[in-house]
């Protein structure tokens, strides 16, 4: 019993340095390590929406690790946003497990910000645990 609670606790606190490094490398704009943070088939989704409604639209979905990066580096040098990550909440289940926080974003060099949700999924792969799917949702005013 103490040594699954130890694993799970383990477990979390890996999955939140993993979302924290993410955020990092954001607010770094270290947009090349990102790839590493995720399965091989990780996804990234980002959506519009409300946070109290189901209905939701795409904007961009990135289907490798490798294209999300290639996005970002597009736009590095360039206002972008500085993930401050909020509420982040961890259920993990054997090797894989979901997460979800809340983010505000200041996007550099301008008074302007972006407020939403992460859903996160991830994967113990040879023990070390990494984003399977994100999916963040903008709340749209």
């Amino acid at each position: 019993m103490t040594e699954e609670r130890f694993a799970r606790i383990e477990a979390q606190i890996a999955i939140a340095d993993l979302v924290h490094g993410y955020a990092r490398a954001v607010r770094r704009e270290a947009y090349e390590s990102i790839p590493a943070l995720f399965a091989p088939t990780g996804t990234f989704e980002v959506r519009s929406g409300a946070p109290d409604r189901t209905e939701y639209a795409v904007r961009q979905r990135f289907e490798t690790p490798e294209a999300l990066a290639a996005f970002l580096l597009e736009g590095k040098g360039r206002p972008h946003p500085v993930p401050l990550i909020h509420n982040l909440m961890v259920e993990v289940a054997g090797d894989t497990a979901r997460a979800n926080a809340m983010m505000v974003a200041p996007i550099t060099g301008t008074n302007k910000q972006v407020t939403g949700e992460y859903h996160d999924s991830f994967v113990r792969l040879d023990g070390c645990w990494l984003f399977a799917a994100r999916i963040y949702t903008i709340f749209a005013a």
